[in-house]
């Protein structure tokens, strides 16, 4: 059964656009949601399509979503079954379809779908970097629904839906990255005007005057920064930061 554009997908069929994942979204999961919203609009229009998605990393366990509370779930159900359309979709960069035709490996798998009220589903993987995997499960009502066209349909929106994703995790890489580094530097500038502050008291070099700071910090079992923090505060308030005993607090 041929099916008509939906209006997401029309929207998606014009030049240049792109499918936003970052703006107005906190984490990657936040990102995930929106694609997987955006999966069962493009594809389905007002309801008639149900869209899951997972992402998996190298570490840490995999991070599910949905349009709707049952697709959501369905993202989730591999890892207890152990298998699915989803993983081999990921694993083989291939669509894998799930529907009264499929194969004898799904057809445990297609009996739940069915016993849930579903007639189908299209697995769909996304092409992003080495250390992630993402896929998109299209979930239909009546199987009649997985024509030629509608696989053709998911794998624009997923061609289209990779490169946003990819810039999404990107950018929240960078962005954690620099936060990192923003936290560095700001931990050598304290231990650094610390140090300084010892070597003009104590006429010591700047090895001696950090080395200070190590043994007051294993003596409080206080991080370095701390410490450092805690002899300028000590500075501004007019009290000796000296490490003779007794020690500052």
């Amino acid at each position: 059964m041929a099916i008509q554009p939906a209006a997401g997908t029309r929207r998606m069929q014009r030049p240049g656009f792109l499918l936003d994942l970052i703006t107005g979204t906190e984490t990657d999961l936040d990102s995930l949601q929106r694609l997987a919203e955006a999966g069962a609009l493009a594809l389905g229009g007002s309801g008639q399509v149900e869209c899951g998605a997972v992402l998996a990393r190298v570490a840490g366990p995999p991070e599910t979503a949905g349009n709707t509370f049952d697709a959501a779930g369905w993202a989730a159900s591999e890892d207890r079954h152990g298998d699915g359309p989803l993983t081999q979709a990921m694993s083989a960069a291939e669509l894998v379809m799930v529907d009264d035709g499929t194969s004898s490996r799904w057809q445990a798998y297609r009996r739940r779908l069915a016993a849930s009220g579903y007639g189908g589903a299209l697995a769909v993987p996304l092409g992003l970097e080495d250390r992630s995997s993402c896929a998109l499960l299209f979930l239909v009502r009546n199987a009649a629904t997985l024509t030629r066209e509608f696989e053709a349909e998911a794998t624009r929106f997923a061609d289209m839906a990779s490169q946003s994703l990819r810039l999404a995790l990107e950018v929240r890489s960078v962005r954690s990255a620099g936060d990192n580094l923003k936290n560095v530097l700001e931990s050598r500038t304290s231990i650094d005007v610390a140090c300084g502050v010892l070597m003009a008291q104590n006429s010591c070099s700047y090895p001696e005057a950090f080395s200070k700071l190590a043994g007051v910090s294993r003596q409080r079992n206080l991080k370095v920064r701390s410490v450092a923090e805690n002899i300028i505060k000590a500075l501004a308030g007019g009290i000796s930061a000296r490490f003779e005993p007794p020690a500052v607090a």
